[in-house]
């Protein structure tokens, strides 16, 4: 009995070995049952705060993340109040200077209008003038043609009587001959006057028409003052827009004058202070980064895997996050998918480059009782587990988190 329970035990021992050797090999060489991430870390939304009015920078906190709520004071900045005067001097100069030129404008703009005023007078009169004129020349034209047409009317009247006496040998043919030519100038005159009379009808009509001569270049003149007004008034609205930027800077420059000597630079969300471009005492332009401070209500963990789980991974699937160095294990869900190639990152805390340019960047969303802004920065690793595990697979996470050095 004793020797077939030691046999028993020893294949017992060496069945828990072979298994325990198995194990080890799978989670040591073979892929992953779960995605696993390449690197992962805990992330937020990058909010930069920067200086507003140039000064001096002062209780602002040397080092350390530090909490600070929405609206709440990073830093106090003293005004260069001798800058301010030298800008507001600057700015007064250039509004004199703008309203010299605008009023310059404005004389010539005043000239223009009455050279327009009085070139379009003149071609009123001189259309009016011209087209009397033509109106005259056409019925002069008309009269004459009129006169040609019945002399020859009259000469091919004759005509036709001639020629009967020229057959009876009453009329020599020096007389028909003569007869013949009358007809012939009567013909050119008649010709010569229609081509008047349409030479004076199209002059007539060009006048209507607003073309012809001398009224043409006035017309022409006329459309040249029109477009060097033009220009001149948008040059005009241009420098009214320079000269309005400049009195709103007259103006915010005497409010300061007239405010406190300095003013409180303040944070427009809730977060961490996690990065300082100054140091107090330094003195800050207008604009100038301040810090860089951590949006406390979009902390996520931002990890990368290899595009071989593109098809494992989707938007909604369970994450189970291991922080480093602390073991701590959280559940999240995935939020976002990107292939790094494609991708434009946001500004974030922390800047993440992958391993490799075609790597999956996966963002992950905790509690925010798990996932808060201490954890901003720690390490993690990252399984991706459906959301409906069943308690095998829920049970072969947690042995691949144990066997795969993840706890």
């Amino acid at each position: 009995m004793g020797l077939k329970l030691e046999s028993l035990f020893k294949t017992a021992r060496v069945l828990f070995g072979i298994s325990l050797i198995g194990v080890s090999v799978w989670a040591l060489f073979l892929p992953p049952v779960f995605p696993s991430s390449s690197h992962a870390i805990v992330n937020a939304k990058l909010v930069t705060i920067k200086a507003g009015d140039p000064g001096k920078i002062s209780d602002l906190q040397a080092k350390g993340a530090t909490f600070v709520q929405s609206n709440g004071q990073i830093a106090q900045v003293t005004r260069d109040l001798l800058k301010i005067q030298r800008d507001l001097e600057q700015s007064q100069f250039t509004q004199m200077k703008l309203k010299e030129q605008m009023q310059s404008l404005d004389r010539l703009i005043e000239t223009r209008e009455q050279n327009l005023a009085e070139a379009k007078t003149s071609a009123s009169s001189a259309r009016d003038g011209a087209m009397k004129a033509a109106e005259r020349n056409l019925n002069a034209a008309k009269e004459k043609a009129r006169i040609a047409r019945e002399s020859l009317t009259e000469k091919q009247a004759s005509e036709k009587r001639v020629a009967p006496l020229l057959k009876d040998g009453i009329v020599t043919a020096a007389q028909w001959s003569e007869t013949r030519q009358q007809t012939i100038e009567a013909e050119k005159v008649v010709t010569s006057a229609e081509l008047d009379l349409a030479s004076e009808e199209a002059q007539l009509a060009a006048f209507h028409q607003g073309e012809g001569g001398q009224i043409s270049d006035i017309s022409a003149r006329i459309d040249a003052i029109e477009v060097e007004l033009g220009k001149i008034r948008v040059q005009r609205l241009d420098l009214q827009s320079e000269l309005g930027v400049v009195e709103n800077k007259i103006a915010a420059a005497k409010t300061h004058h007239e405010a406190d000597l300095a003013y409180e630079l303040k944070t427009p969300i809730s977060g961490v202070i996690w990065r300082r471009h100054v140091v107090n005492g330094e003195n800050l332009r207008e604009g100038q980064e301040v810090v860089d401070v951590a949006d406390g209500s979009s902390v996520f963990v931002e990890a990368f895997f290899r595009q071989d789980f593109m098809t494992s991974i989707a938007v909604g699937d369970n994450a189970t996050i291991q922080l480093i160095p602390e073991a701590q294990v959280i559940q999240g869900r995935v939020v976002d998918i990107q292939i790094q190639d494609n991708y434009t990152k946001p500004p974030n805390i922390i800047s993440t480059t992958p391993l490799d340019a075609w790597m999956l960047r996966v963002a992950i969303e905790a509690d925010k009782a798990d996932l808060g802004t201490e954890k901003i920065g720690k390490l993690a690793k990252v399984l991706i587990s459906k959301p409906k595990a069943n308690l095998a697979e829920k049970g072969l996470l947690q042995l691949t988190l144990a066997l795969r050095g993840q706890r």
